[in-house]
């Protein structure tokens, strides 16, 4: 997790928590079981329903886990993939995360200004 949040402390730093699936208590299996989705999610005061919930992923394993949670999951490969082996589980597959529209989600869109 250091390693891919070194560069993006800034980001990082909004986010109301973080579930280390790897090795947090609460999460009894790994991806791409939806545990550490489930878990993230009821951490949130309000316990969103997972349908409200978008998932950003890097990994088939990650977009496989936000699915079987009930999750919407933008796939966003970190290496380069077959994309189209794995394109009927994610909700949508971009090649970089500036291509994201958050107006294709219901939410509203970038302010520019």
């Amino acid at each position: 997790m250091e390693l891919k949040t070194t560069n993006h402390k800034d980001l990082f730093a909004f986010f109301h928590h973080l579930v280390y699936i790897g090795c947090d208590p609460e999460v009894k299996h790994g991806k791409p079981s939806p545990d550490g989705f489930l878990i993230a999610a009821q951490r949130f005061p309000d316990n969103p329903d997972p349908k409200k919930v978008l998932v950003f992923e890097d990994a088939p394993n990650g977009v496989e886990a936000a699915r079987a949670a009930g999750m919407q999951c933008v796939w966003v490969p970190s290496i380069p993939l077959d994309v189209n082996k794995h394109s009927d589980k994610a909700t949508q597959i971009l090649t970089s995360l500036e291509e994201f529209k958050p107006e294709d989600f219901g939410l509203p869109p970038y302010n520019n200004s």
